[in-house]
């Protein structure tokens, strides 16, 4: 990506015009920072949090996007207060289909979320094993992790659980155990990530890792654990009807704004990035970093990438030779077979 020399500023216009758009809206804040994380974020006391809602607030007001989507992500965005993030929903206008706060289960604070139209929560579980937590560094543990849930299902219906597979230490059957259990809750959605390491994070030093074959053996379970799931994307499960329409949209290459430090926007062609220094980020007018735009083989490669993340597959001629256990022909698209989808990274690299 190129600079941004000329000091272009995060405002742009609405890139699909009149018609709604995604809005990605990134809260960096956390009581902690986890020792494999790398997003943009920093520990926060709450002093930023007013600062952080005002400016978010009068960047979307100069662009009036008409979200079809909202989706409040960090960072801990429920560490905003109510007030905070119904200023930021008011700002933003429109009628959003689905409106997403990503919430950890440390300190979960859910009271008066409904009230100003919040519909989606996504629970940081991440693993339902104390020893586990407490590698990740996270604060809760699994009781906690279990109380958060229930505490979430009596005012949510539509509740994503995010889980770690991956883990040093993590055996085949705890994770089946923790799979079963979170099935048995029944959450409308389910995300899977594996464990990564980051450069730059303390993770990033950790050589001891489970091997590849460990963790696709752990993904082939929990393929067979959530079945009874749309499984629509490599690492998203729903029920019927409660697949993430927010996130949907990226995969489909529709046009999004964010808002934020470190947050990306895109308009079909070109894409911007804000700068990650939170605090340059408060203090800056100009706040874009750096922008691309896409040559016409990279929106193929792209719109190939993404498509075969999902069920719905890719237009394409023929399956190539040698690719046939990793790939079928749906309904005129090809799409990865469930062999596949554990080997996605190495079929879509053969592919471009």
């Amino acid at each position: 990506m190129q600079g941004n020399p000329r000091g272009e500023r995060e405002v742009q216009p609405d890139p699909a015009g009149s018609v709604p758009t995604g809005v990605y809206i990134h809260v960096p804040f956390c009581r902690k920072r986890c020792p494999y994380c790398a997003f943009v974020l920093v520990e926060s006391d709450g002093s930023l949090h007013e600062q952080f809602a005002g400016k978010v607030c009068g960047q979307i007001e100069r662009v009036g996007p008409g979200a079809r989507t909202l989706y409040f992500g960090g960072g801990t965005p429920s560490l905003l207060s109510p007030g905070q993030l119904d200023r930021i929903i008011r700002a933003v206008g429109g009628a959003p289909e689905e409106i997403t706060v990503e919430c950890n289960p440390e300190g979960l604070h859910l009271d008066g979320l409904c009230d100003i139209g919040v519909d989606r929560i996504t629970l940081g579980i991440q693993a339902l094993e104390d020893g586990l937590l407490r590698f990740l560094g996270r604060e809760h543990d699994a009781q906690g992790a279990r109380r958060a849930y229930r505490e979430a299902s009596r005012l949510f219906e539509n509740i994503c659980v995010d889980l770690i597979f991956g883990i040093p230490g993590q055996t085949p059957a705890g994770w089946r155990r923790t799979l079963e259990e979170v099935r048995s809750w029944r959450p409308a959605h389910v995300s899977l990530y594996g464990l990564t390491y980051e450069a730059g994070t303390p993770f990033g030093r950790i050589r001891e890792r489970l091997p590849e074959e460990a963790e696709r053996a752990m993904y082939e379970t929990a393929m067979e654990e959530l079945s009874d799931y749309h499984h629509y994307e490599i690492s998203n499960f729903a029920l019927p009807g409660f697949e993430s329409k927010h996130n949907r949209a990226y995969w489909e290459g529709r046009p999004y704004l964010g808002f934020g430090p470190g947050a990306h926007s895109f308009d079909g062609r070109t894409r911007w990035q804000n700068v990650s220094n939170v605090r340059d980020w408060m203090d800056r007018e100009d706040v874009v970093l750096s922008r691309e735009t896409l040559t016409p083989e990279q929106v193929r490669i792209e719109r190939l990438l993404l498509g075969l993340r999902q069920d719905v597959g890719v237009e394409m001629e023929r399956i190539p030779e040698g690719l046939e256990p990793f790939l079928e022909r749906s309904e005129g698209r090809v799409r990865l077979t469930r062999a596949g989808r554990c080997v996605a990274d190495s079929v879509i690299a053969k592919l471009v």
